[in-house]
């Protein structure tokens, strides 16, 4: 991937990612298209508060994952996310993945399965954050 394609892709995430655990807390009450992506805590899958704040001054990717989504199986049966993650770590961007999808619906882990299927698909995000009521997502 070019440098050039790889910005133009971290931009298109990012603009995705303006548009997340089992509880969020945000310092705002909705993002605002070109400012300043809204605070939140949510404690991942490990157990660990993550706090949108810590990573101040970091680029941030914000990816919405979900296993059994057709785009998500095609990206990642053939490594593209998982390459993503190891590129744009490697330059101190930190890559955050968030799972919304509610209890009983399609898609929905526990932290176990999120861990497993990270594991399985040799995935290297900074850490899972799980969204099952989607308060990550619309806000």
């Amino acid at each position: 991937m070019t440098d050039v394609t790889r910005k133009l892709f971290i931009t298109g995430l990012a603009a995705i990612a303006l548009g997340l655990g089992s509880s969020v807390a945000f310092a705002q009450s909705a993002a605002k298209p070109g400012a300043k992506a809204p605070d939140f805590s949510v404690v991942d899958v490990d157990g660990k508060l993550q706090k949108l704040s810590d990573y101040t001054g970091k680029t941030v990717i914000l990816e919405w994952t979900n296993h059994d989504c057709p785009y998500v199986r095609k990206h990642y049966n053939s490594a593209t996310m998982q390459t993503l993650q190891k590129d744009m770590a490697k330059d101190g961007i930190v890559w955050l993945s968030v799972i919304s999808s509610p209890a009983g619906e399609q898609g929905h882990v526990d932290a176990a399965k999120a861990k497993e299927l990270t594991r399985t698909r040799d995935a290297a995000p900074a850490s899972i954050l799980p969204d099952p009521k989607s308060q990550l997502a619309r806000a």
